[in-house]
């Protein structure tokens, strides 16, 4: 009985030992760097906000502007590769005519979520074919899109392009 108590006493200490101990939390370094903050860094984002990009882009095109715009902030900020700035929602929808009209379809291919060690910000970098048809013509170009969240919602948008020679076979 003695023992018992000797070993109850010692786990029951031991435990308390091993509660009372905390391992240093270090906080994450990040990698890459940001021109505007020279003490920003990144890490790997969470698959939520490569859902909701996702769920982004099948709105696109499912031609679905109330639920693209229930996604985005009312002052959402897109620039397109030919230079077109889109300030806000009222400008967003009225360019997506052009989009839609386009019958443009994207089709995601790669993408990766990262986040701001310092600042927070929730950002969503992916490349995407994106392909049109324009009088009976089909086009495939590609894009990458880098894409800022701002409490869930797309805040910043950055399109790029690379448009390749169409092949003649």
């Amino acid at each position: 009985l003695s023992k018992l108590k000797f070993m109850k006493k010692n786990i029951l200490l031991f435990a308390i030992l091993l509660a009372s101990c905390t391992a240093p939390v270090e906080e994450p370094k990040g990698v890459g760097f940001w021109a505007a903050d020279a003490e920003e860094t990144f890490v790997l984002g969470s698959d939520e906000t490569t859902q909701v990009f996702n769920d982004f882009i099948e709105a696109h095109n499912n031609r679905d502007t109330d639920l693209i715009k229930s996604m985005e902030t009312e002052d959402i900020h897109i620039e397109l590769p030919d230079g077109t700035v889109i300030d806000g929602q009222a400008q967003h929808m009225e360019a997506l005519g052009s989009f839609f009209d386009a019958d443009a379809q994207w089709l995601p291919y790669w993408g990766m979520p990262y986040k701001g060690v310092k600042n927070g910000v929730e950002w969503m970098i992916a490349g995407m074919a994106i392909t049109t048809l324009v009088d009976g013509e089909e086009t495939t170009v590609l894009h990458m899109v880098d894409a800022e969240l701002e409490n869930g919602l797309f805040k910043n948008i950055y399109v790029y392009e690379n448009r390749r020679a169409q092949s003649s076979e």
